[in-house]
C-alpha cells in the first residue's frame, strides 16, 4: 500500500492532481485509513498510471479516464503474481535478461508500481554506473523494440521512461548538488528528448566529484550560451542518439566554440563518433565517461 504521497512520486503526479481525477472520474480511488488518509494498492497505482499516460499522449483527461476504464474493464481478471512473479520485481541474483522481461511485461500492463518496484531492486545492489551500462540502458533498447513491434503501447513506453527519469533525478540529487570539482554543464541539443542515458552520465559525474550543472532536454542554443554565460564551466556535455540530432548538436557546438574557443564540448551517445572534431568523445559507458571527463578537466 502507498500513501498519496508515495504515489505522487511514483507516478509524477502532483497530489492535487491525484486527488481531482478520484473526484472526478472515479480513476484510482484509493482505500481509507480510519483516520481517514487515503492508501493505493496496485490496482489503484496501475489505473493512475494508465491515466496519466494517457495525459501525456495528449488526451484531455475526461477521454482519457474513459480509455482507463475501457482498458482496465476489457482485461480479464487475474490473482496477484506471487513472490517471484512475472512482475514481482528482480532480486538482486536475477539476471538481465530476466529483469528486462519483468520490465517489459509492467510496460504491457502499464504497472507502474511493477517498474518501480524493479527499478529500486535493480538499483539497490549493484553501483549505479554499472546498472546504468549493463542493464538499464540495454533494457530501454529492448522497450523501443517493443514498442516497434507493437508488444508496447506508446503509453507504455512512456510510463517506463518517466519512471526511470524520476529514479535518475532522485540520485542526481542524492549525489550532492555542492560539488567542489570543476563546473560541467550537461544537457540536450534543441530537438533532442532522449535524456535516459545522459541523465545517467549526470549523476556518474556528480559520483565522479564534477560539480555538475544538468539543464535537460532540447535547450535551444541561445539557452545553451547563456547556462555557460551563466555558470562560467570548465566543460560542457551534449549527446546525439539519433540522425536527426546531428545538426542541431552541430549548432549548440558552433556556437558554444564561438563564443568560448577555449570551452571543451564533450559528447556521447550513440551517434558520437559523427560529431564535430573538435568534441571529446566520451565513449558508450556512464561511469567510464565520467572518470574520463574528470581526467581532462582536473587540471
Amino acid at each position: 500500500m502507498y500513501t498519496i504521497k508515495h504515489a505522487s512520486e511514483m507516478l509524477g503526479v502532483n497530489v492535487a492532481t491525484l486527488r481531482a481525477w478520484e473526484r472526478r472520474y472515479g480513476i484510482g480511488a484509493p482505500q481509507r485509513t480510519d483516520a481517514g488518509y487515503r492508501l493505493y494498492d496496485d490496482d489503484a497505482l496501475r489505473a493512475l498510471g494508465t491515466m496519466q499516460a494517457l495525459v501525456q499522449e495528449g488526451m484531455a483527461p475526461r477521454q482519457a479516464a474513459e480509455e482507463t476504464r475501457r482498458r482496465l474493464d476489457s482485461e480479464a481478471p487475474s490473482a496477484p503474481p506471487a513472490p517471484g512473479g512475472a512482475l514481482d520485481g528482480a532480486g538482486p541474483g536475477d539476471g538481465a535478461e530476466e529483469a528486462t522481461e519483468r520490465l517489459l511485461l509492467a510496460a504491457e500492463r502499464l504497472d507502474v508500481a511493477a517498474v518501480s518496484r524493479l527499478l529500486d531492486q535493480r538499483f539497490a545492489h549493484v553501483a549505479l554506473e554499472t546498472v546504468v551500462d549493463e542493464w538499464l540502458m540495454p533494457a530501454m533498447r529492448e522497450l523501443g523494440l517493443a514498442w516497434a513491434s507493437g508488444r508496447v503501447t506508446v503509453a507504455g513506453e512512456h510510463m517506463v521512461a518517466h519512471a526511470v527519469v524520476r529514479k535518475l533525478s532522485a540520485a542526481y540529487e542524492a549525489a550532492g548538488a555542492d560539488g567542489i570539482g570543476p563546473r560541467v554543464v550537461v544537457g540536450l541539443p534543441p530537438k533532442n528528448r532522449h535524456e535516459i542515458g545522459l541523465l545517467g552520465f549526470a549523476v556518474a559525474a556528480r559520483r565522479a566529484g564534477l560539480a555538475t550543472t544538468y539543464v535537460g532536454a532540447d535547450l535551444p542554443v541561445t539557452d545553451w550560451l547563456a547556462a555557460v554565460e551563466a555558470r562560467r564551466p570548465v566543460a560542457v556535455v551534449l549527446a546525439a542518439s539519433m540522425t536527426r540530432d546531428l545538426g542541431h548538436l552541430d549548432s549548440v557546438v558552433t556556437a558554444l566554440h564561438d563564443a568560448h574557443p577555449n570551452l571543451l564540448v564533450a559528447v556521447g551517445g550513440g551517434l558520437q563518433e559523427r560529431t564535430p572534431e573538435s568534441c571529446l568523445r566520451l565513449g558508450h559507458r556512464v561511469g567510464e565517461a565520467a572518470r574520463e571527463l574528470s581526467r581532462r578537466v582536473a587540471g
